[in-house]
């Protein structure tokens, strides 16, 4: 009985956002995935949103009441009539030879040993991170104790207040997307269970492997060429520990800023207008999940601006620009006034000495990340020599990406977060909410290398 509403309880919401995401995607090569993978990263968004809602409204939260709305909803988004999308044209790929198709074989295997692996790592293992007991489930073991969503606040608030009706933790003033999942699982199983409640962070590594993979085929890019990059992708070292080591948010912003920079770079670069309304959602969601996340979606601002006017000297522009308004914008903005939880006077400005080589050691050394930004200071560096205007076709991604990483150096530098590089704690955590952006820039800049090199003479008489 225990799994049954368990499978309810996951289901039924993620079908809600299926079901959404498969109105906005008209037929291509990575449909399938695109469905699946915005569709579940929709439906792990939304269910929160309407338990909010509900308990705002002064219903009773319960297990069936909700799961009976989303029911509904899917009845009403499967039946209601759907306006026509147009056909994406495909694009033509030779058939892979015997050796590349074993290849991806080899990969889909190892790539669901992982998920098995990762799966039992979920299941089996109790919340254990440190963020996870001290802000992240603290709401919702509360919420779970005491049915219903009673609210956090500040410590001075907390102790002002005699702890009368409230509650505070170390980040009370965190969106609360991920503690109602598990306070949902929680209330699925009528038990506090601290394994089983981790079960969304399995979902959501696969919502972003199967993105990645529909939008690398939206981008033109062939099954095993898309597959060899999710495989990258969905196999480097620090984004399988945080989903086995269940309980971080960081997980869950890397996949809806990744999420959005794909859908900006297909949107704008390949003119699939239906790519924005993903885009949107997507940004948004990272508002959703932590307060860093309203400052990853500005930096998708400039490659919008780039997307409308794309040419190599407005894709320098637009990132030499934001280096040079930054600091005058901080040098200008009141230090007292919050922005997503965080003021200039509270971040405590100031270059911290360490802080540059930790932040180095932690991308270039460490092994986080497999090779790939190696492999990204190689490819750039190709790309200058043999086809410079490669980045300008790739001009909205690559502005975002500078951009929030001109933001990532300043955190890490020049405010008291650079700690976190210096003692090589934080840095590697942010540094993940950028990696599915750089793997698709990655898979980008190697698609159009690839298919720019010169064919050997043999393959041009045969032709």
């Amino acid at each position: 009985m225990d799994w049954l509403r368990l499978t309810l309880a996951l289901l039924l919401p993620l079908l809600v956002g299926v079901q959404w995401v498969a109105r906005l995607i008209p037929a291509s090569p990575g449909r399938p995935w695109l469905v699946a993978g915005y569709g579940l990263f929709a439906g792990l968004m939304f269910w929160p949103l309407l338990l909010r809602l509900w308990s705002a409204c002064g219903l009773p939260l319960g297990f069936w009441p909700p799961l009976g709305v989303a029911a509904l909803l899917l009845v009403a988004l499967r039946w209601w009539p759907q306006t026509a999308l147009p056909t994406v044209r495909q694009v033509a790929h030779s058939r892979p030879l015997p050796g590349i198709r074993l290849l991806c074989g080899v990969l889909l295997a190892l790539l669901c040993l992982r998920l098995l692996s990762l799966g039992a790592e979920v299941i089996w293992r109790p919340l254990f991170p440190w963020d996870a007991t001290m802000h992240w489930a603290t709401k919702a073991r509360t919420w779970f104790e005491w049915q219903r969503l009673v609210p956090f606040v500040s410590n001075e608030a907390w102790l002002q207040l005699g702890g009368q009706g409230v509650f505070t933790d170390h980040h009370p003033d965190y969106p609360v997307t991920v503690p109602l999942w598990q306070y949902w699982l929680a209330t699925a199983l009528a038990r506090w269970d601290p394994a089983l409640i981790n079960l969304p962070w399995l979902v959501c590594y696969c919502s972003l492997g199967m993105a990645f993979f529909g939008q690398a085929r939206a981008a033109a890019a062939s099954a095993a060429e898309a597959l060899v990059f999710s495989f990258f992708l969905l196999t480097l070292p620090l984004l399988n520990t945080h989903v086995a080591l269940a309980g971080y948010a960081d997980l869950f912003l890397a996949t809806a800023f990744g999420l959005a920079l794909m859908a900006l770079h297909n949107g704008s670069v390949g003119g699939q207008r239906w790519q924005w309304p993903l885009l949107a959602f997507s940004a948004l969601s990272c508002l959703l999940i932590k307060n860093e996340g309203f400052f990853w979606m500005l930096t998708l601002l400039p490659g919008l601006w780039v997307a409308r006017r794309r040419d190599a000297r407005r894709v320098l522009l637009a990132i030499a620009g934001i280096a040079v308004a930054v600091p005058l914008v901080l040098w200008l903005f009141p230090p007292d006034i919050s922005v997503a939880g965080h003021s200039l006077h509270s971040l405590d400005l100031g270059y911290r000495p360490g802080a540059l080589s930790g932040i180095l050691r932690s991308l270039l050394v460490l092994g986080n990340w497999h090779m790939s930004l190696w492999y990204l200071i190689f490819l750039v560096a190709l790309a200058v020599w043999q086809r410079p205007g490669l980045l300008v076709a790739a001009g909205p991604l690559v502005t975002a990406l500078c951009v929030a990483f001109l933001l990532f150096l300043w955190l890490f530098t020049v405010t008291e977060f650079a700690i976190g590089a210096i003692r090589q704690t934080a840095v590697g955590r942010i540094g993940l909410h950028l990696m599915p952006g750089v793997l698709f820039l990655l898979l980008v800049m190697h698609g159009q290398l690839r298919r720019s090199a010169p064919r050997p003479a043999s393959t041009e008489l045969a032709g």
